[in-house]
């Protein structure tokens, strides 16, 4: 289903809505007064999660994810589907396939490079000829990072060198969805997935960056490549030479001893879970922008980055086919629309 919805609210399919993020995903809606489908396998579960959000009335669909036809039946009658699963490299490739066979646009909250890629490459040209947008990996760093690149990039003498991390404020810990997300990944994660340099993706070492001072440190911080998807997009509308994402190398190294088991000893995410997100543009003539996003909530700020997504999608005046965030929206109206969420942005000299 690809008509407008202009002068309507959208119809909206859920995947993963007895998630974490899921759950904020249906608090967004229900804020914007968009009763949406919940699709899943667990219809108990789903019915709670809506009740749970003020969403009682919300239409239940059960559709496993080894039924393809089960999938694309359930999102045949909509205009775009919200994907919140853990571990996309695992599940998530049945809930973009049938999206696309049913005619549906499509976001989800995917943070793996390996996925994204995939859906840009595979799945690209099949929703393209479907008529259809796909915008994968719309997160609270995701999708700040090709917008933020975007912009920061075109204040400095191209082709710029760009360089970024997401630094957790908080004291909250991770949900298990995102921790199962790493298990399902960890490999890539612990190698620090890809960066882009002369015109190509490339794993391995980087031989540059190996600090940078983060907002409020009064001190460089020691950092290692870490694998973030807007390595993969940012290169698809701006004109780079280098585009890497780095995390705190002590934090890298605690992949170590990362574990299967550790997931049932993990509670849900509490406490304080504010984060920045930083990226540095430096020119070639040496010249440095940094830009920076700040949230109070890294999962109900991913949730309300893609619901905002997903009613853009819904509209359907979009390129088809898979579309990077700064090829979708307009960057600094897409940034400025999160503000009454508490979610700030700036661009500065220096870094």
């Amino acid at each position: 289903m690809t008509n407008t919805v202009k002068n309507s609210q959208p119809t909206v399919a859920v995947y993963g809505s007895t998630g974490h993020t899921g759950s904020y995903v249906l608090d967004e809606l229900q804020r914007r007064a968009i009763t949406p489908i919940l699709v899943g396998r667990n219809e108990i579960r789903m019915q709670a999660a809506a009740e749970a959000a003020g969403l009682a009335d919300a239409e239940i669909r059960v559709a496993d994810l080894d039924d393809p036809a089960a999938l694309t039946a359930a999102f045949a009658d909509v205009d775009v589907v919200i994907s919140t699963l853990p571990a996309y490299v695992r599940f998530g490739e049945p809930v973009l396939a049938a999206a696309i066979a049913a005619g549906a646009h499509y976001t989800d909250t995917a943070g793996e490079q390996l996925f994204v890629k995939k859906a840009f490459d595979e799945y690209g040209p099949r929703a393209e000829a479907a008529g259809v947008t796909v915008l994968s990996g719309v997160t609270n760093s995701n999708l700040p990072g090709d917008l933020l690149g975007y912009l920061a990039a075109r204040q400095v003498a191209g082709p710029a060198e760009i360089v970024m991390s997401l630094i957790a404020r908080g004291e909250g810990g991770g949900s298990r969805g995102s921790a199962e997300t790493v298990l399902a990944g960890l490999d890539w994660f612990r190698s620090g997935g890809w960066h882009y340099e002369g015109g190509a993706l490339r794993t391995g070492p980087m031989d540059r960056h190996p600090f940078m001072t983060f907002p409020e440190d009064p001190e460089p911080t020691a950092v290692a490549k870490f694998q973030q998807p807007p390595v993969l997009t940012i290169p698809r509308h701006t004109d780079v030479s280098f585009v890497a994402g780095v995390v705190g190398a002590e934090m890298l190294s605690q992949l170590a001893g990362f574990t299967p088991e550790l997931l049932d000893s993990l509670p849900e995410p509490g406490g304080d879970l504010r984060y920045d997100f930083v990226l540095d543009a430096i020119g070639t003539d040496g010249t440095a922008v940094r830009a920076t996003l700040s949230g109070p909530d890294a999962y109900r700020d991913t949730a309300i980055m893609a619901v905002e997504a997903a009613t853009r999608l819904a509209v359907g005046d979009l390129k088809p086919g898979a579309l990077a965030p700064a090829e979708a929206f307009d960057p600094t109206e897409f940034l400025n629309s999160l503000a009454p969420h508490s979610i700030t942005w700036q661009i500065n000299q220096g870094r």
